[in-house]
């Protein structure tokens, strides 16, 4: 499936071999764009970023539609033609493009993908779908999987989830809008001054009133590539969503603090604690991937971070073998979740993730939590995250986690949010997907009780 003509890709094609891979080998779209927009003509990459998330973003959609115009399944070799066809479709659907022009530049892209003998089969399903797309995406709403473009399992979990608290059509709904481009200034600049500099350079935004203290957060009106942002190279703003940005405040860190952040990679929410207090006497960035803290490294050198006050290590979260025994004041865990939050940045998620992973990562978590647990003082306070909008991973999780440790030494509590976003659960807070221009996000505060 990979492509290694030298030739540049069109947008169509690499659109097509994205998708394809996505869906067939389980990569993500973060894996796989890199890769074929250094194979794209220069001017056709915004193209073939827009198509390969629509496409993925609709799938469960568009491939129930395709489906019902083949008169038999595309396989084998074919099977690239099945993808060029959601491509298409997609284009027609979606995107402000003439029909004739995208029927035409998709039969065109069949030479590119070997397919020549096929030019009469794709104009031929095209066209029809032109002819009757309203007879044809009639029986599509009929089921909240294609009409929404989610799998069954997915729509059923978020659907138990949030009975009577948020209607299913607007959370499914607001997991397909486009994601806004959010900012985080960062508190050693001045945010007046730097809001004003954004306004000299024509950049229109929002400040979004997301937490009591501590707002650091803009909306831009329209994403814009970071080179053009003022200062982005000096640390004066990092790209990231307002729910994550949440997090320092949350925790709110103490001079002198020694902090371990859990999963850190690629470091938002790190440089954001030293952003927030600058004072801490370290902070340890644990990731499992090592490729990933070297994003955590770049952030830290953009934003001009002590090398002495940050401690990077590569190592499982769920284990105690990189530990050396000493104990932090605050512990930060951004737990591997579901994502299910995120999917309006991240539609591949819809087709890569399986009903069973969600079993894998609440025990993930929990053990994860019952480990770093043990490695908090009495007093301690540590925030328990994910981009997640399942409860068996939100509040759920923290339940069953204070049950556990009710009776064990270093006894738990919650702590209360008490804050201006999101839905008050059980325990903890959960902001749904789209709420206040936010990603899907769940914050709880646990405290270590001291022994009496």
């Amino acid at each position: 499936m990979a492509h290694n003509n030298t030739q540049a890709l069109s947008s169509r094609a690499a659109a097509t071999h994205i998708v394809q891979e996505c869906i067939e080998s389980g990569m993500s779209l973060g894996t796989l764009l890199p890769r074929y927009l250094e194979q794209t003509k220069l001017e056709q990459r915004p193209l073939t970023q827009e198509m390969s998330f629509g496409v993925l973003r609709w799938y469960y959609r568009l491939n129930p539609l395709l489906n019902t115009m083949l008169s038999k399944p595309l396989r084998g070799k074919k099977k690239s033609l099945h993808y060029l066809l959601l491509v298409g479709l997609y284009q027609i659907i979606y995107l402000d493009k003439v029909d004739y022009a995208v029927v035409k530049e998709t039969v065109n892209t069949c030479h590119e993908i070997q397919q020549s003998w096929a030019k009469g089969l794709v104009n031929a399903i095209l066209r029809r779908f032109i002819r009757e797309q309203d007879d044809l995406l009639a029986p599509l709403d009929q089921s909240y999987s294609s009409r929404f473009a989610y799998p069954d399992w997915l729509i059923n979990h978020i659907k138990t989830s949030w009975k009577g608290i948020q209607t299913l059509d607007v959370i499914l709904d607001a997991g397909n809008q486009r994601p806004p481009m959010s900012l985080r200034i960062n508190a050693q600049f001045d945010y007046a001054l730097y809001t004003q500099q954004l306004l000299d350079h024509q950049l229109e935004f929002t400040e979004p009133v997301i937490a009591k203290t501590h707002n650091q957060a803009i909306i831009l009106d329209k994403p814009i590539a970071v080179d053009k942002l003022p200062q982005f190279s000096e640390g004066a703003l990092s790209v990231q969503d307002a729910a994550p940005q949440l997090a320092a405040g949350l925790l709110a860190p103490k001079p002198d603090d020694v902090i371990l952040d859990a999963c850190a990679a690629p470091g938002g929410k790190t440089m954001h604690l030293f952003e927030y207090q600058p004072d801490v006497k370290n902070i340890v960035a644990l990731d499992v991937s090592t490729e990933r803290l070297k994003r955590v490294e770049e952030n830290s050198t953009r934003l001009n971070i002590p090398s002495d006050k940050l401690t990077l290590i590569t190592a499982d979260a769920s284990e105690k073998s990189w530990w050396d025994g000493q104990l932090f004041d605050k512990i930060l865990l951004d737990a591997p979740c579901s994502a299910t939050g995120v999917i309006r940045r991240h539609p591949d998620i819809k087709v890569l993730r399986r009903e069973e992973d969600i079993v894998t990562l609440v025990q993930l978590q929990a053990k994860i939590l019952d480990n770093l647990w043990q490695m908090l003082k009495p007093d301690g306070i540590l925030l328990y995250a994910t981009c997640s909008i399942l409860r068996e991973e939100n509040d759920h999780q923290i339940k069953a986690f204070l049950l556990r440790q009710s009776t064990k030494e270093g006894r738990a509590t919650e702590k209360i949010i008490d804050e201006p976003w999101g839905h008050t659960m059980p325990y903890g807070r959960q902001i749904l997907s789209g709420e206040q221009n936010m990603d899907g996000f769940y914050y709880a505060l646990l405290k270590k009780e001291s022994q009496q």
